[in-house]
């Protein structure tokens, strides 16, 4: 039976299973949503206003309009989307559904004075924690076999493994690999594809989908790629293409019917000029902010270097910027000011050092940093700090490629060090909350040029949320 051996259950559980996590996610935002106006009402209705919790307590019935927006806007069961995604229709429901709600307790003058300033913390605290509660609830459901939707892979080949590993680390589409079958009639017994058994060949697909699963990954390169596909759609729900478009953007894709053709239209989110200004927007809207709050923080931080390793406090990097524009970055001293001599003598006499050096041009355990703080100070990125002034004043931006030295960038392709001139230089990125300190030349490489060809304001968003986890984690920082 191939039931036991894909360990997916019947079709009936899998409809309970599905039914189950669509409650689930949909609770985690109603409790998120009630969260964020129950802060609100303790923030300013209850001290300010001296108004009984009930008056609000009225309004909790629509909530279920903005849980039916998250429904209409695919967000239930959300198998396959995108943080970044995600998080687009996440914002545009709460900010519509707010918008209903101030429409029709202000401009309709319903019976009670509601307090705007309560309206206004809600909405605010809603766009961040009902993200959150997501965020959140993902992270526990990894555990939860039920929780990830079962699939096949049809194919063997590059991209079949590189799509099964892919699903397996990225527990928010809500994908698992269940099985793998071969587009022949036979499969080799007892085989695996990481660590997926190879339960078949394609006779098999109907059996597969009596079990309940409905989504198929299938490789396009494979001979007779049209007929699979025929047979496929009479047995799956969903059928999706698994093929390679190079460096080519793939957030935003849109899908164009030209006849007996179909386009596939990419937008090059860098070369409009409202996403930069927007990006501009963004930057000094939060980076002000953010130098205000940590203002106190970076003063107190430089005088630690002053009392324990003495002047200068703050050293200034020369960087490429945007446009190849030379810029100065300036941090926090976190070395000691001896610190090339004593590179140099841990290079000479410490050939694990070296390569170390010259893979991430960082070390784990670097002797060069200021007893005490400078560890403290990497680890938690206080040493950047300064920078909010860089993005200020337009040198930097909050997200974007890291300012890296002559020296770092020279072993970057010719081709990635073009494309970093597009975007101005940022305090954090991509792959540093991805990987942080652990990724070297390739992956530092690969996640800026995704997010460069893939830019948008919504993943600006995402990258500086995960930032926020991260830095206060200290994952992975040196």
């Amino acid at each position: 039976m191939v039931e036991p051996s894909l360990d997916v259950g019947s079709a009936a559980q899998r409809r309970v299973q599905r039914a189950a996590r669509n409650a689930v996610l949909a609770l985690c935002d109603a409790a998120m949503l009630v969260l964020s106006a129950f802060i609100a009402y303790l923030t300013w209705a209850a001290p300010e206003r001296q108004q009984s919790p009930a008056l609000y307590l009225d309004l909790m019935p629509l909530v279920v309009l903005f849980v039916a927006g998250y429904a209409r806007a695919g967000l239930y069961p959300s198998l396959g989307l995108g943080p970044v995604e995600t998080l687009r229709r996440v914002s545009f429901v709460t900010i519509f559904g707010f918008l209903v709600l101030a429409s029709f307790s202000f401009a309709l003058q319903l019976p009670h004075l509601y307090s705007r300033v309560t309206f206004g913390i809600a909405f605010v605290l809603s766009l961040f924690l009902v993200p959150l509660g997501r965020v959140v609830l993902f992270y526990i459901a990894r555990k939860w076999h039920w929780w990830a939707e079962p699939v096949v892979i049809i194919g063997t080949g590059r991209r079949a493994a590189h799509v099964t590993r892919d699903i397996k680390k990225a527990s928010h589409l809500g994908y698992r690999p269940a099985a793998i079958i071969t587009t022949g009639t036979t499969a080799p017994a007892g085989r695996e594809l990481e660590g997926v058994p190879i339960v078949g060949g394609l006779e098999i697909v109907p059996r597969l989908a009596a079990c309940g699963i409905r989504v198929a990954f299938l490789e396009v390169d494979q001979p007779h790629t049209r007929r699979i596909l025929d047979g496929l759609q009479q047995s799956f729900r969903r059928v999706i293409l698994l093929h390679e478009f190079d460096d080519l953007p793939v957030e935003g894709v849109q899908v164009r019917n030209l006849g007996n053709l179909v386009g596939i239209e990419y937008t090059n989110n860098l070369l409009r000029p409202v996403n930069q200004t927007a990006k501009r927007a963004l930057d000094l809207v939060i980076g002000t902010a953010a130098f205000i709050v940590l203002l106190p923080l970076t003063v107190a931080a430089g005088l630690m270097v002053l009392l324990i390793d003495g002047a200068p406090i703050f050293f200034w990097q020369r960087r490429t910027g945007l446009a190849g524009r030379i810029v100065h970055v300036p941090k926090i001293r976190t070395m000691r000011r001896n610190a090339e001599d004593q590179l140099t003598e841990v290079l000479d006499s410490n050939p694990a050092a070296r390569d170390e050096w010259e893979s991430r041009y960082k070390l784990r355990q670097d002797p060069r940093l200021i007893p005490g703080i400078g560890r403290l100070f990497r680890r938690f990125s206080i040493d950047e700090l300064p920078q909010l002034w860089s993005v200020i004043v337009g040198d930097m931006s909050l997200v974007g490629p890291r300012p890296f030295p002559g020296y770092h960038l020279e072993k970057f392709t010719p081709g990635f060090q073009e494309l970093r001139q597009r975007v101005r230089p940022g305090i954090t990125g991509l792959w540093q909350v991805t990987v942080r300190s652990d990724g070297g030349i390739e992956e530092q490489e690969g996640f800026d040029t995704y997010y460069i060809r893939n830019w948008s304001v919504w993943f600006d968003l995402y990258v500086l949320s995960r930032t926020i986890v991260a830095v206060a984690s200290g994952r992975g920082a040196s």
